[in-house]
């Protein structure tokens, strides 16, 4: 059976990490074979360096982002570090009879060096070294659910992040999911295109309502 990779992104409190959790779960309770990643494990420790030097610095983080050895080292850090992990892992995986499921990909990384008005580092060159996903969702909710969720996030962080968002999403020709559906709607929209591309059509949809609703 062929072995996919599916990764969901969206804005904060879209239910993205959930839902991973939850088709990582539901797949493999369903017989598939699906290992689990965590994208964002791989850019907070070279993250956590940016911060804390800025902390040193007495500057803003999104200012020494944009500063040019900053942007140099992501740079290195994402070519040699980053990329051959994720890409190894994914590899690796498949070559065991795993499919993989990714909480967060480069899309999710690229909306946040939007925000600060640039673009990933080597962003076409990671594109071409990391493995295309088979299947890519990118979550969406409403503005009022994520602020009650995220108090932390301002009405204008919101709308900005989803904006960027739906660009990346238009942009790559992702899947967009509303998770303000009932979980077996928002389900079975993705279920679609998992079937698809597994093509395997019998075993996924013994997976029950009663599974996605617990």
């Amino acid at each position: 059976m062929k072995k996919i990779l599916l990764t969901l992104s969206g804005t904060h409190g879209s239910g993205k990490s959930t839902n991973a959790g939850k088709c990582y779960y539901l797949l493999n309770d369903s017989g598939y074979k699906f290992s689990y990643i965590r994208h964002q494990d791989l850019l907070d420790p070279f993250g956590f360096i940016v911060r804390r030097t800025a902390r040193i610095l007495h500057v803003e983080p999104n200012r020494l982002e944009n500063m040019m050895p900053t942007r140099v080292a992501w740079s290195i850090y994402l070519l040699l570090i980053y990329c051959p992990i994720l890409a190894g892992g994914i590899t690796l995986r498949h070559l065991f009879g795993y499919s993989v499921v990714c909480d967060r990909y480069l899309y999710d990384a690229m909306v946040g060096f939007r925000d600060t008005g640039k673009t990933v580092p080597s962003e076409d060159l990671l594109m071409r070294l990391l493995p295309r996903p088979d299947i890519s969702f990118v979550l969406d909710a409403p503005e009022q659910r994520i602020l009650v969720e995220r108090p932390e996030h301002s009405g204008d962080f919101i709308r900005k992040e989803k904006i960027l968002y739906r660009q990346v999403a238009e942009h790559f020709n992702l899947s967009r999911i509303s998770t303000s559906d009932p979980p077996s709607i928002v389900w079975n929209n993705m279920l679609v295109e998992i079937r698809e591309a597994l093509g395997d059509k019998a075993s996924v949809e013994q997976i029950t309502l009663q599974q996605v609703i617990s």
